[in-house]
């Protein structure tokens, strides 16, 4: 036994673990309080490294694990007294307790591509990225660039304009399939063919993809708040039931000590009770009248409250729809014009008589990957391939081999 309890240490430890992500400047973090939502907020990290939250102040961020973060506004926030204000108007004080506060990244450190791809430049980074990703991003290996000294600058300007038109115009179509897919309430969107605008696969993956994930995001949104209206008015609807069995109980309470006062003040003008038996009437029927009169003021509020919750359920739908419309109308105009702009771009090239660059995949050109990566107080050159992961902040170089340039300008 002690022989396996060994061996299994030993495989354990040769397991690599994935280091927490630590925060850098151009990071922001999102943080949250359990019960206080006013407190919800994003912070950006600062240059100097730190981040400022109100009630908490300036926290160094840069270097540590959103884990730290999160420690850290919780021993702020435990020395605060936090109050919160309740429906009925009144302040309660909120004590944090471990756990209540959360920290996440919801915004990276961009990533910049440069080199010999289309569209160079800066690119959000997204969690598990490629270099892949970021070359389809920016629109492919592209090797105008090679050519631009033999066929003159202008039409790689206008090589430009076309492929940057066709990759917009790709995008815009993914985005009008994703409006149709959410107007009709699926989770999947159809893809369809690109006549107008041949893209490269990996490019228009990487756009269902990311309208796939806000699709989603819409949906989960929508069915939320759906169920979270649907729920207050069940519940306004069992507390309306249960304050109007009460205010029934009670009103019946106040006919009965009425009339027992009324008997009294009979007894006692006959002489038969004495004074202090007819102030205890008269204060039950008192306790009485405004006991139903508060339920039935919180009977008439919640049923004001119900009625609220079913009229923004009834006009959820119609302004979900109204919205996906009004976006569909936009994308559409935006197609128009994207198309337009394709067309013209087209004929400019034509003047030239040839399209200026080929497509770099169909030309069998396999780029040289650097990527530039923060390293302490340095940086780091790693040559990598088109599979290897990104991390936030990281600069990526494409070079396309000179010993192809030569054959594909000559395509």
């Amino acid at each position: 036994m002690l022989l396996t309890a060994i061996v299994l240490a030993l495989l354990g430890a040769l397991v690599p673990c994935r280091a927490e992500y630590r925060l850098s400047p151009g990071d922001i973090i999102e943080l949250a309080v359990a019960g206080l939502p006013d407190l919800k907020q994003r912070a950006p990290i600062q240059l100097d490294g730190t981040i400022t939250i109100p009630m908490v102040g300036t926290i160094v961020a840069a270097g540590s694990t959103s884990t730290d973060v999160q420690a850290r506004v919780e021993m702020a926030l435990a020395t605060k007294v936090l109050r919160q204000r309740t429906p009925d108007g009144r302040d309660r004080i909120v004590l944090i307790q471990p756990g209540d506060v959360s920290v996440a990244v919801v915004e990276y450190r961009p990533i910049y591509v440069n080199g010999d791809v289309l569209q160079p430049g800066q690119h959000p980074y997204r969690p598990q990225m490629t270099v892949r990703h970021a070359i389809a991003l920016s629109g492919g290996v592209s090797t105008v660039r090679g050519r631009s000294a033999t066929m003159g600058v202008e039409v790689v300007e206008a090589d430009r304009e076309y492929r940057a038109t066709v990759l917009a115009l790709a995008k815009e179509h993914v985005h009008a399939w994703r409006l149709t897919a959410e107007l009709e309430g699926s989770e999947d969107i159809k893809e369809q063919r690109l006549a107008d605008a041949p893209v490269p696969a990996a490019t228009l993956s990487e756009y269902l993809r990311t309208e796939a994930s806000y699709l989603n995001i819409r949906l989960l949104e929508y069915k939320n708040e759906k169920v979270h209206l649907q729920n207050a008015a069940r519940l306004a609807d069992e507390q309306i039931g249960t304050l109007t069995t009460q205010e029934k109980q009670e009103a019946q309470g106040l006919q009965t000590d009425i009339d027992e006062l009324d008997r009294v003040n009979k007894l006692f003008g006959s002489g038969s009770l004495v004074s202090p038996r007819v102030t205890e009437s008269r204060r039950a029927v008192l306790l009485s009248s405004t006991r139903h009169l508060q339920t039935t003021a919180t009977l008439s509020q919640v049923k004001q409250q119900r009625d609220e919750f079913l009229f923004r359920l009834e006009k959820l739908d119609t302004q979900r729809r109204l919205e996906v419309l009004r976006e569909t109308s936009e994308s559409q105009v935006r197609i128009a014009e994207l198309r337009t702009r394709l067309e013209a771009a087209a004929q400019k090239l034509q003047v030239f008589g040839r399209l200026a660059s080929a497509d770099a995949a169909g030309s069998g050109v396999r780029p040289a990957i650097t990527i530039i990566r923060k390293s302490g107080d340095g940086w780091d050159r790693l040559s990598v391939s088109e599979d290897a992961d990104l991390l936030p902040g990281d600069a990526i170089e494409v070079v396309a081999r000179p010993d192809l340039l030569t054959t594909a300008a000559g395509q």
